[in-house]
């Protein structure tokens, strides 16, 4: 399915949905009723990953790299404020090329998120670091808090939107090893310092992984969760498509988390493909036609997901990562080498309306009170299910620290319809960020699992999980046979599964619908 063009219609079938209380849920009749999305943002911003400050070559003609930007329509650029370039030595500050850059974009009328790092090897403690240059090691924090006050009081004027490293929850960005510890420390002092400047600032967490929230939780429990305005994820899947990497779901882990220490809006400062080979595609599988078309579903498949700022990574290619609008070619100031995926960025930002049409749908009813249908628990029976006031309602148990789940299986498995691409699910959650998912059988008879999101905060949500024969392929759990998911597939189980393995304790979780998107020939 493609959510620009509505090249596809969708045919919607329900797979659970109860409209009365008390009775078992089985296969039944048609019923028409719609299946509801969150609320969406009311706009979808457009931005890019620009680069201008650190890469290109030429302060004099850093107007040319702007007006390329100003001229893809997009909205917001990200700029890296690298230290080493501004305060080489303790003594030493040369703000050059950072003005050049800066200026020629806020000419163009372009907002800047600006972010803060990473460290000069100057003020870290690594004996390997040369001293004048970029390093991605843990900075000496009231040295980066004097950098960090310098940065925004020269540019309070036209930045406000400051992002507080980049992606400290990674190796690569935060050396020895990640520190959530040290990261929040630096967080609160950075954000204090800011706000003193500019009370009107806007502080924006160094972009994580949205798919593993473990140092989410400890910036929360570390004390920094209100040091910061916007959460900013990473989301990236390839080299699957943006529906195949469901990257609709992505932001969900963060909103669950979200909803134990107080809701932020959700900026995605980072998403692309590369075209061709890369260091997280080393086949190359995706070439520069695939990368344009996989960027408007992107960022319409964050934005349905509940994100409302997205950027691009990035504007233009390095020689070994193809992410870029522009091809490298003769060096970082040749721009004459435009890509596919520069097009389609252009026809997204000069789209009067960014929403999704609405695709024409049928909605099945396969689930209906007058007749049972038999729900076995054949896995760690620690949880129970009833119809309660028209919802399918799953109280769970979780009663250890280790891997706890609740399977509700059918007896017998549900048949999905031919062409099959996607199961969507709408359900109230409970705020646990625990893992949904479905188990699957194939025609041998075996079980192959996939993930249809977090459960996340108290609100109807719904989310979509692509099934194809690669995502089902890599779920194998169980069954003789060849560990592939031979055609036709059948709706086996609902799984609650906790999302790590320290948590124990009674969750409920309201499941309104389930359904098959079925691509319509």
């Amino acid at each position: 399915m493609t959510y620009l063009t509505g090249l596809y219609r969708l045919v919607i079938l329900a797979l659970a949905v109860s409209l009365a209380t008390g009775d078992a849920l089985v296969p039944g009749h048609q019923i028409t009723r719609p299946i509801a999305v969150r609320t969406l943002p009311a706009t979808l911003a457009i931005g890019i990953n620009s680069h201008l400050a650190t890469r290109y070559p030429d302060a004099a003609t850093m107007p040319i790299p702007a007006t390329i930007i100003a001229d893809l329509g997009v909205e917001w650029v990200r700029e890296d404020i690298h230290w080493h370039r501004i305060q080489p030595n303790p003594e030493t500050w040369d703000w050059a090329f950072t003005d050049a850059a800066l200026s020629a974009l806020h000419r163009q009328r372009l907002q800047i998120l600006a972010v803060l790092g990473p460290a000069v090897g100057w003020a870290t403690a690594d004996p390997t670091d040369h001293p004048n240059l970029i390093s991605f090691a843990a900075p000496d924090e009231a040295a980066f808090v004097r950098y960090a006050a310098a940065v925004v009081q020269r540019y309070k004027h036209i930045v406000k939107h400051w992002q507080i490293w980049n992606e400290p929850d990674q190796a690569l960005f935060w050396r020895p090893a990640p520190n959530p510890q040290q990261y929040t420390r630096l967080l609160l002092a950075t954000a204090q310092t800011i706000r003193t400047i500019d009370p009107t600032a806007t502080i924006v967490l160094g972009g994580i992984n949205p798919f593993d929230t473990g140092f989410l939780h400890a910036i929360a429990a570390y004390g920094g969760w209100n040091a910061f305005d916007v959460i900013a994820i990473h989301p990236y899947v390839d080299p699957l498509d943006p529906e195949e990497g469901n990257l609709i779901a992505a932001a969900d882990r963060v909103r669950a988390v979200a909803a134990r220490y107080g809701q932020k809006p959700i900026w995605a400062t980072e998403v692309g493909w590369a075209s061709g080979k890369s260091d997280r595609d080393a086949l190359g599988l995706v070439d520069a036609l695939q990368q344009a078309d996989h960027l408007p579903r992107a960022y319409h498949a964050l934005w349905q997901g509940g994100v409302s700022h997205v950027f691009w990574y990035a504007l233009k290619d390095d020689p070994h990562n193809t992410y870029g609008l522009f091809t490298y070619g003769n060096g970082r100031a040749d721009f004459r080498g435009t890509k596919p995926a520069a097009a389609a960025l252009r026809a997204l930002a000069s789209s009067k309306r960014r929403s999704v049409p609405e695709p024409s749908r049928v909605t099945v009813q396969l689930f209906e009170r007058h007749t049972r249908q038999t729900w076995q628990r054949p896995a760690q029976p620690n949880g129970s299910v009833q119809a309660v006031r028209g919802a399918f309602h799953i109280v769970y148990r979780f009663t250890t620290r280790d891997n706890d789940y609740v399977a509700f299986e059918l007896q017998d498995p549900i048949l999905l319809p031919n062409h099959t691409t996607a199961l969507t699910v709408r359900l109230f959650g409970d705020g646990s960020g625990h893992y949904l998912r479905f188990w699957l059988r194939d025609a041998e008879g075996e079980l192959f699992t996939i993930t249809a999101g977090m459960i996340g905060p108290p609100e109807w949500q719904t989310l979509v999980v692509p099934v194809g024969y690669h995502s089902l392929r890599s779920g194998y759990l169980a069954g003789e046979g060849n560990r592939r998911p031979d055609y036709p597939w059948y709706f086996a189980a609902i799984v609650i599964d906790d999302e790590y393995d320290m948590w124990s304790g009674i969750g409920e979780v309201q499941i309104d619908s389930v359904a098959a998107l079925v691509e319509q020939e």
